[in-house]
């Protein structure tokens, strides 16, 4: 006879949770868990309240909770899930999701070894901290500071890093002394289901300022064909009937058409025209004029070398 193994209560109500929330929201994501901190999540669920469903759970009973689920490719979406992570329930599009979020990244103390996202500055002014031996962690930290009403004051507003600078412990220790949140985090996804659709990390990342210029590049493109094409759209009309004007004009001065407004401009040319020609003249008659005249002498013998 088979053993069967059975399974915990609260892991029944987990599942059963999971499967309840894959059938009533049409997207489940997945954020690793790595590095993020307890109150990141407390943070990023208070603001996203009532658009996202949070929800931390072994991979194991994701997996079963898909079995029950019985949705078109909800298995491929599982077999992501690798190390910790945490779901994310809603029906807001992926990658209007992973925007949600990164409109809703926190600010947190920073600690030593966390990577600045921006650059940190300290603000000048009172520091509300008594004198004594964090005066040394100000000087390491390269913050300039001064003693006035019995508080440590920092004497001007200080860069202390950089986007991309690992903060160090002193670094960090005053920062967290002064009550500062430098350091901005959010959730990034790593898979998402959608309807049947998989889509893994690569497909959930978003450059808008890439996609922001394609779109600029194809509109004047698109705005050049029209223009060149003779469409006409609200857009184009004006641009459109000012091309043809121009190529009508250029054509009655090229062919000397006396039109109205191509009459100056024809005159203009002949008039520069007439002053090139006169210059042309009067240098070829200035250099018949140079040449030295010949005697009869000179003359004759020119006539006996030709015979």
């Amino acid at each position: 006879m088979m053993s069967t193994k059975k399974i915990a209560p609260w892991k029944k109500e987990v599942i059963g949770k999971i499967e309840k929330n894959l059938q009533t929201y049409k997207v489940v994501a997945a954020a690793n868990l790595d590095k993020v901190r307890s109150s990141q999540i407390h943070e990023v669920r208070r603001k996203l309240r009532g658009q996202v469903q949070f929800l931390v759970a072994k991979n194991t009973l994701v997996k079963n909770a898909a079995k029950e689920a019985k949705k078109k490719d909800l298995d491929k979406f599982t077999e992501k899930l690798l190390g910790s992570k945490i779901l994310l329930f809603s029906n807001v599009a992926p990658h209007s999701l992973v925007l949600l979020l990164d409109k809703n990244k926190v600010r947190v103390p920073a600690k030593a070894g966390d990577v600045a996202t921006g650059e940190i500055i300290i603000p000048a002014g009172n520091t509300g901290l008594a004198p004594g031996p964090v005066i040394s962690e100000f000087g390491e930290a390269k913050v300039p500071t001064k003693i006035e009403s019995g508080s440590i004051w920092v004497a001007k507003d200080t860069v202390v890093a950089r986007k991309g600078n690992v903060i160090s412990p002193k670094l960090a220790s005053v920062l967290s002394k002064l009550g500062l949140k430098p350091v901005e985090l959010g959730m990034s996804l790593v898979a998402a289901y959608d309807n049947g659709a998989i889509l893994g990390e690569e497909d959930l990342r978003l450059n808008l300022e890439e996609f922001r210029t394609n779109i600029r590049h194809a509109a004047s493109m698109a705005f050049n064909l029209a223009i060149n094409s003779s469409y006409i759209l609200p857009e184009t009309a004006p641009h459109i009937l000012g091309k043809a004007y121009r190529e009508a004009l250029s054509l009655a001065i090229g062919s000397e058409y006396p039109a109205e407004e191509a009459l100056p401009q024809i005159i203009r040319n002949a008039y520069v025209a007439m002053l090139g020609l006169s210059a042309k003249v009067g240098s070829a008659a200035s250099s018949d004029s140079a040449k030295p005249q010949k005697t009869k002498s000179e003359e004759k013998v020119e006539k006996k070398e030709k015979t």
